[in-house]
């Protein structure tokens, strides 16, 4: 059964309040030189994060992503207070980025709108660090906040009329010779094309239900990272209804999952500990993957 009206309309404030706990303690200044994320963030801390970022991206897909990330930046960009102190401290190296017909997402330099910006200006105005040093002055131009897994969130391919085709598809063929085209969407966790999930592999998948417009997909696969192992049966149903003024179909929405997890015990090769837990909440979901393929040995 797909949700009602009400619940699909929290998919961006669920996500924007996952970014709230993800990044709290991320202190990302990334236009400046000496940049290592959080302080004293471990080389686990950062992996699990990247980790997370890649998830976030394939169940909601690019647009809506780089969207809601660009909201949350604009929050944490009130709290950087300190100027960039010298030109000398911001990275010039930077490819130039085609023109696009429009910046969506509020990446990309307000000058120049060729290369993405670095910096907030004397006016406000995000800027590349080129830029800048032409039309803001030292004293107060700051640093533009960004999490350690900025990087992530940016599709370029989302700008103007390329927009429109931004999002994945999973093409199904039925038995009578059609075939069909859906948005991937929450999906994408799962979908091996587009699986964030380290050592992903894909088992199987098969449709059901009573109609190709709003089918079930469920799928079968296998996660492993260093010594754990995760086996997931998890089903997804299609939802034709854009999401806020999106330009396409919601996609694939998760509905349930089964996951069978193991961590091998190190020195002990044939003895592991499982564990078999189910989830109806997408993030419950998350959580539980990247607690057990990331969590500490």
């Amino acid at each position: 059964m797909l949700p009602t009206a009400q619940t699909r309309q929290t998919a961006r404030a669920r996500l924007l309040a996952e970014m709230e706990c993800l990044f709290a303690d991320d202190a990302g200044l990334g236009s400046l030189v000496t940049y290592n994320g959080r302080p004293g963030m471990s080389k686990e801390a950062r992996e699990a994060q990247v980790a997370w970022a890649h998830a976030l991206v394939a169940v909601h897909g690019h647009d809506r992503a780089a969207s809601v990330y660009s909201e949350y930046a604009g929050r944490r960009q009130s709290t950087v207070t300190e100027s960039v102190g010298s030109w000398g401290n911001l990275l010039l190296a930077a490819s130039p980025i085609p023109r696009w017909d429009r910046d969506v997402h509020g990446f990309m330099c307000f000058s120049c709108i060729e290369a993405f910006a670095t910096v907030i200006g004397t006016d406000g105005d995000p800027l590349c660090s080129r830029c800048a040093r032409a039309h803001s002055t030292i004293e107060t131009t700051r640093p533009q906040w960004q999490a350690y897994s900025h990087s992530r969130f940016l599709f370029p391919g989302l700008m103007g009329e390329e927009r429109k085709t931004g999002e994945t598809k999973l093409l199904i063929r039925y038995q009578d010779g059609e075939e069909r085209a859906y948005v991937t969407g929450e999906a994408g966790l799962l979908a091996e094309r587009t699986s964030p999930l380290p050592g992903f592999t894909a088992i199987s998948s098969r449709t059901h239900g009573d109609s190709r417009d709003t089918i079930n997909l469920t799928f079968e696969a296998r996660a492993e990272h260093q010594r754990r192992t995760v086996e997931i049966l998890a089903t997804f149903a299609y939802d034709p209804e854009p999401e806020q003024g999106e330009g396409h179909p919601y996609g694939f929405r998760f509905v349930s999952a089964r996951l069978t997890t193991r961590s091998r015990k190190l020195g002990h090769l044939d003895s592991a500990d499982q564990a078999v837990t189910e989830h109806t909440d997408l993030y419950q979901l998350l959580d539980s993957l990247m607690t057990h393929l990331y969590g500490q040995n």
